[in-house]
């Protein structure tokens, strides 16, 4: 402090004792004093430091606890019957192969229904597919799904008469990659046939029946 600066220089001698023509001389004496002075200041700075750096952590992880807790808090907001609605139609209205389709379907869903927390993009893909991976061989044989003109097993050497095994998460998810590499656009037939080929150990008729199955469980808002 200014205080502290006067009394060491009161003490080293006045400002007389560093002047070339003076006669006054510098207290040794007090020398230790100011290198003792001097490290205190050093060290309360450096403690000063480490203070701010250690709240500047505290302030850092309180922020990340509080992230983690609202987006668990929104992770475990259930999806009402309207948002549920609001993602089958979506899905219907933005088919595969549509650019920035799951954006499209996310923005649809929140103009729809206006909830204080607006559904992401990947809340609809998890959501989705969290309805997908239940849609297995009864909930295909309760809908009774009937394929279309395009996917019967006429001129199809591999179609099977049902399909009875459980379809892994990898198939799942190579269905819906061939649905967005295939898009609707394309002649039907040509289609599924294409996708089929990209869905090892199934066939046209079961990737349909799939599809119809996914496709009717989200219209009917299973969780």
């Amino acid at each position: 402090s200014v205080m502290e600066l006067s009394s060491l220089n009161d003490i080293l001698g006045g400002p007389e004792a560093v002047e070339e023509d003076s006669n006054a001389s510098v207290c040794v004496e007090a020398l230790a004093e100011v290198k003792q002075c001097a490290e205190e200041t050093a060290a309360g700075a450096e403690r000063q430091s480490l203070v701010d750096i250690q709240q500047r952590n505290q302030a850092r992880k309180e922020a990340a606890e509080k992230a983690r807790v609202a987006k668990l808090a929104k992770a475990s907001s259930p999806w009402s019957k309207e948002e549920l609605s609001a993602l089958a139609k979506g899905v219907k209205k933005y088919p595969p192969g549509g650019s920035n389709r799951w954006d499209a379907i996310a923005s649809y869903i929140n103009n729809l229904c206006r909830q204080p927390d607006p559904r992401t993009k990947e809340d609809c893909i998890e959501k989705y597919n969290q309805i997908a991976s239940t849609a297995g061989p009864a909930s295909a044989e309760t809908t009774k799904p009937t394929p279309p003109a395009d996917a019967s097993s006429g001129g199809d050497s591999n179609v099977k008469d049902g399909d009875d095994e459980v379809w892994t998460e990898e198939q799942d998810a190579l269905l819906q990659e061939m649905l967005r590499k295939y898009p609707a656009s394309m002649e039907k037939n040509e289609r599924w046939k294409s996708i089929a080929k990209g869905v090892p150990g199934r066939n046209k008729k079961e990737c349909v029946q799939r599809f119809k199955a996914i496709r009717d469980a989200v219209r009917q808002g299973k969780n």
